[in-house]
């Protein structure tokens, strides 16, 4: 008989549930597999919009809302209904694409479930990211863009990403959330969006609560969420802000971290009385 503490598994996507830019092991799709037989209500948590997160979402059998664009957004993997959504004022929107411009970079900016982009260096590692996510590169983003976006990024590079983040957390202050999940980007949200935040709702929404969830990430959009669950864990090449946020600390997605976390704290035996 399996130990029910945990009723709702979150886990972020690239670095965790799998290696970066390589598919989900066998050895973590089995591990799912079993918690979802167990009665364990298993959520994708990610800063991917919809359309990227589905797929994962099919292969594993996942009927939870998932969390996408780093918490502004659950959605019904079954319907594509949409639970929650909390967009970026345009206003604000537009000095984002106003301070990348300053900084000689470009904004982008996800609608619905479209992605934005102002301009691509077919060169650079962005290029890749463009193509998979089917963006649409606009000659002005400014112009283009004429409603509230659910969520932006600017894009950078793997040295000055961080210090990007930073810079624009004094930028915006309390006016918006600065975060990064992906080595290229610095990620942008309504203040109030977090992953934190969206899995606190969907855990209500399913009826669970905070000491029943179990949360896994690798980055710094996911320490908040690790802070909310009962049990955060860390993968074991997490950055270093994420190691000291975590609770636990994991084998890396490369060595089936996050089937090692599920058998150590999930799917384990109650002992006989």
């Amino acid at each position: 008989m399996t130990d029910h503490r945990f009723r709702l598994v979150a886990l972020d996507v690239d670095g965790t549930l799998k290696p970066r830019n390589a598919p989900i092991t066998p050895g973590v799709r089995d591990a799912v597999a079993r918690t979802l037989a167990s009665g364990i209500e298993v959520t994708l948590a990610t800063g991917r919009m919809f359309p990227s997160v589905l797929p994962f979402s099919q292969e594993l059998g996942l009927t939870a809302p998932v969390i996408c664009l780093g918490g502004a957004a659950i959605r019904d993997p079954r319907t594509g209904a949409t639970l929650f959504e909390r967009g970026i004022p345009l206003a604000l929107a537009r000095e984002v694409i106003a301070a990348a411009r300053e900084r000689g970079l470009s904004a982008c900016a996800y609608t619905g479930d479209s992605l934005l982009v102002e301009r691509v260096d077919p060169a650079s590692a962005f290029a890749g990211y463009v193509a998979r996510s089917r963006a649409e590169v606009v000659p002005d983003l400014l112009e283009r863009l004429t409603a509230d976006p659910s969520h932006m990024a600017v894009v950078s590079d793997e040295v000055r990403t961080r210090d990007l983040v930073r810079e624009l957390r004094e930028v915006f202050g309390e006016r918006l959330a600065v975060t990064s999940g992906h080595p290229l980007l610095a990620e942008i949200d309504h203040p109030s969006v977090s992953k934190a935040v969206a899995l606190a709702r969907l855990a209500e929404h399913l009826g669970i609560k905070r000491e029943q969830v179990l949360a896994v990430g690798d980055d710094w959009n996911d320490i908040p969420m690790l802070d909310y669950a009962a049990l955060g864990v860390a993968m074991g090449d997490a950055t270093p802000e994420v190691l000291a946020a975590a609770d636990v600390v994991a084998p890396t997605a490369a060595e089936d971290g996050v089937a090692w976390v599920l058998e150590k704290y999930v799917l384990v035996e109650r002992p006989s009385p």
